[in-house]
């Protein structure tokens, strides 16, 4: 591979792992994700740390998963023990940038980027966005200010939430396609690339807020696909997982509320919106990869492109993230190297917080490795070497480990954990991946499973206490969550 080559990190927010063509049931959904697919690596079991945006983000720049590193909550800081990999690509003598969201606290800190241009989202909870956000104030100076309070947020769609979930999720801020956050991103990125010194190489963070909430492409995207096409899956009809006690718990509850709220005509348009979203995305990306090419910095480039976290949209009746299902904290993964395999399709189960180590490999670290980093690399997947790997990943969410949420993933089986209570209290599922690809039937009761299930339970039980050995038993976020829109503090 070709010494210190650019780095472009391209993340997208609540892109679930079929959004891509092909998975979709669409042939040109993601024509600039099927390209790098092509021309790199496609990771096909690639999980986040966590299904909510802060703490997959922060574990992934921090290489310790969410609790580990102090951000197991949207909007708690990074505890004292963090090397971010940016502050170490500095060192290696890169170049650093991030523009779009972040989602990082406290904003004022440059988290190791020397070049900032971001906007986190539209919610009010976004309180200091006015000072914050670069993207709203292009909005304010140009020639959309007469429209910037619609654009900004979309204040009573999010106390919708309550009485109008539909509103909630579709918004109604209109926007044209130069005017939103998504074609704002993309030509950031390709001004970033056209403007800056080329006495560097360069790590670019190039993160959408799209398809994240609320589903509202301009035209031509909003109506790209007819939603009167759109295929609901089976477990949208079928509640498969009535009788699971995690299921029952933390789902159950908020699939009655869709079900009952939204018509099945509803919930077509609302995947419609967000696959006009995903495709809008892609488009914007493959400029920034044309002014790769017009600049002759393409080759020498390595392009990274994932999610944060999945969304359900319509499995299991649900939408929304925050739970370990597939559908929520599987993500696609693909890695264009500039310079290795192409067109290899890797089953191995991997983490993107596995991204920390393959990236700080290509800058040339030689120390990333250390206590507390849970990092792996990724690297020799990306060459041609013979590599042994552990085919496992965990993933977790909540700031209070009595209620908090983890999976382990060993090979085909899957292990859910809710903290019901107490420490040494929890609730369990466990799913036969390669039986049961949609996870619809939760075996941990079935004697078969007997001995995965007991060394998953003990594996799990043993990473979740070492996460919150060192976790505070209360952790207040930077931004209250005293909020009477309840729907939107996790987003």
């Amino acid at each position: 591979m070709a010494e210190r080559s650019n780095i472009l990190f391209i993340m997208t927010d609540e892109q679930k792992f079929s959004a891509v063509s092909g998975l979709s049931g669409i042939s040109d959904l993601t024509p600039n994700f099927d390209r790098l697919a092509k021309e790199g690596v496609c990771f096909t079991n690639a999980y986040t740390p966590s299904p909510v945006c802060g703490p997959a983000r922060a574990a992934i720049m921090s290489g310790m998963f969410p609790p580990s590193c102090g951000v197991a909550k949207n909007w708690s800081p990074f505890s004292g023990e963090v090397s971010l990999m940016t502050e170490r690509l500095k060192t290696c003598g890169y170049e650093t940038a991030a523009i779009g969201k972040l989602h990082f606290v406290p904003s004022q800190d440059d988290f190791g980027f020397e070049y900032k241009r971001l906007h986190d989202a539209p919610y009010s909870i976004y309180a200091n966005d006015d000072k914050e956000s670069a993207y709203i104030q292009w909005l304010q100076k140009g020639p959309f200010a007469g429209r910037f309070d619609p654009v900004k947020r979309f204040d009573e769609d999010e106390l919708a939430f309550n009485t109008d979930i539909r509103k909630f999720m579709m918004g109604s801020a209109f926007r044209t396609e130069e005017e939103h956050d998504v074609a704002w991103t993309g030509r950031e990125g390709v001004e970033f690339l056209q403007n800056r010194g080329r006495d560097r190489p360069f790590f670019l963070f190039l993160s959408f807020f799209g398809p994240h909430m609320p589903y509202d492409p301009p035209a031509p995207y909003g109506s790209m696909y007819d939603w009167r096409s759109i295929k609901l899956p089976d477990s949208y009809y079928k509640d498969y997982l009535a009788d699971s006690p995690i299921f029952k718990r933390l789902c159950s509850p908020l699939r009655e509320r869709i079900l009952s709220e939204l018509t099945e005509d509803d919930c077509r348009q609302i995947i419609a919106a967000y696959l006009g979203q995903v495709k809008m995305v892609d488009d914007y990306v493959g400029r920034v990869i044309r002014q790769l090419e017009e600049s002759g910095e393409y080759d020498n480039t390595t392009i990274i492109f994932t999610s944060d976290h999945g969304d359900h949209m319509g499995s299991y009746g649900l939408f929304f993230k925050g739970q370990m299902y597939d559908s929520c904290c599987k993500v696609p993964l693909v890695i264009k190297p500039a310079d290795g395999k192409a067109g290899v399709r890797e089953p191995s189960v991997v983490s993107t917080i596995d991204l920390y180590g393959t990236i700080l490999d290509l800058a040339g670290d030689a120390t990333w490795r250390r206590p507390g980093i849970e990092a792996r690399t990724l690297q020799p997947m990306l060459r041609n070497d013979t590599f042994l790997w552990d085919d496992v990943t965990f993933s977790i969410i909540g700031g209070n480990r009595d209620e908090a949420l983890s999976m382990v993933r060993r090979g085909p089986y899957k292990l859910g954990r809710l903290a019901d209570g107490g420490p040494q209290k929890a609730l369990y599922e466990l799913f036969d991946l390669e039986a049961d690809p949609d996870e619809s039937h939760d075996v941990f009761e079935d004697p078969a499973y007997s001995k995965i299930r007991a060394m998953l339970v003990s594996e799990l039980d043993a990473w979740f206490r070492y996460q919150y050995a060192h976790y505070p038993d209360q952790v207040t976020s930077v931004r209250s969550e005293d909020h009477s829109f309840n729907g939107v503090k996790n987003l």
